[in-house]
């Protein structure tokens, strides 16, 4: 398991330039739709059912139960349930990386450390490249990946990657 996750980090390294979406994304109103909303702003928790669908920017995030955490209007935390499918994460970033894909049963998207959570079935695609595993957890700052596999999974409890070869001229 340890070699899983130092061929991941190592390959995140020499892939990952800096993961952020555009740098206008994070001043750019957020919209929310959903079947439901539940608002309680005194606990800085709101809670939306039903298809919902985020979007900032050019930044997106689905699933069926989507809980955001604030505090003084400022989004801490970002959870994105999937129950009748995956949640799903997107971002366009800078420095022509294009858009960075993830999925998982869970997305927990913890804005104040920067790290994005993907819990069962999880996926990430930057560039062509693509890890799965049951987790993985992508750290911004640090431009790290940590991925496991489940074990007894289909895959062996392995974590699976597909690294395109540069493009260099």
């Amino acid at each position: 398991m340890k070699v899983a996750r130092l061929c991941v980090t190592l390959a995140a390294a020499l892939i990952a330039t800096q993961l952020w979406a555009l740098p206008d994304d994070r001043n750019q109103p957020i919209y929310i739709s959903s079947d439901s909303a539940d608002i309680d702003d005194a606990k800085g928790i709101a809670i939306y059912r039903g298809d919902v669908e985020m979007t900032q920017g050019t930044t997106k995030l689905t699933g069926d139960i989507v809980t955001i955490y604030s505090k003084n209007r400022e989004i801490q935390r970002v959870v994105s349930e999937g129950k009748k499918k995956q949640a799903y994460y997107e971002e366009l970033q800078s420095e022509e990386k294009g858009k960075l894909k993830a999925w998982g049963k869970t997305i927990d998207y913890d804005f104040a450390v920067e790290k994005i959570e993907l819990i069962k079935q999880a996926k990430l695609i930057q560039k062509g490249d693509t890890f799965t595993g049951d987790h993985i957890e992508y750290d911004q700052a640090k431009q790290l990946v940590n991925a496991t596999g489940q074990q007894g999974g289909k895959t062996g409890g392995r974590v699976q990657m597909v690294i395109q070869p540069s493009q260099t001229k």
